[in-house]
């Protein structure tokens, strides 16, 4: 169930096929949001990134940085602001190229660690998933991720 990470490319051919309104556009601000407590979301002490979306290192990596969007293996749990897993890969290494697969807030919010770190980063749904449901992610949902850098490739 890699649905979160491998959507944006589907959400982008699809809006070349469809009207502006298909689904009403109410990006979320994080800013204004409760956060479930097991999350551990303090926007107060997370860094804003250029772009709008949070980040925080949970453990420092000492390994090499990503610099730049690249071909990365990560574990990884999505929830909802609520708590609600949505989608997780944390048994095996999970592949991801940053500048294919991911969301724009995601790989914005990967920036910057190194290899061997963990890093929570929410993204608001104008640099997630965008305004339309997809699967069990309402639209113009913020998404949390819990991110480990395993390598860069």
């Amino acid at each position: 169930m890699r649905l979160v990470l491998t959507v944006l490319p589907c959400f982008l051919l699809a809006a070349c096929f469809t009207t502006p309104d298909r689904c009403p556009v109410n990006p979320s601000d994080p800013t204004h949001e409760t956060f479930a407590p097991e999350l551990g979301v303090n926007l107060a002490t997370m860094e804003r990134t250029e772009l709008g979306d949070y980040r925080k290192d949970l453990v420092a990596g000492t390994g090499a940085a990503l610099t730049t969007l690249a071909t990365v293996q990560i574990h990884y749990s999505a929830y909802l602001t609520n708590g609600t897993l949505i989608d997780q890969v944390i048994d095996q290494p999970f592949p991801l190229d940053l500048n294919v697969r991911a969301t724009v807030g995601l790989a914005d919010g990967m920036l910057g660690m190194q290899v061997g770190g963990q890093r929570l980063i929410v993204v608001p749904s104008q640099l997630g998933l965008g305004a339309c449901e997809n699967g069990p992610v309402p639209g113009n949902s913020t998404i949390v991720y819990k991110v480990e850098l395993l390598a860069i490739n």
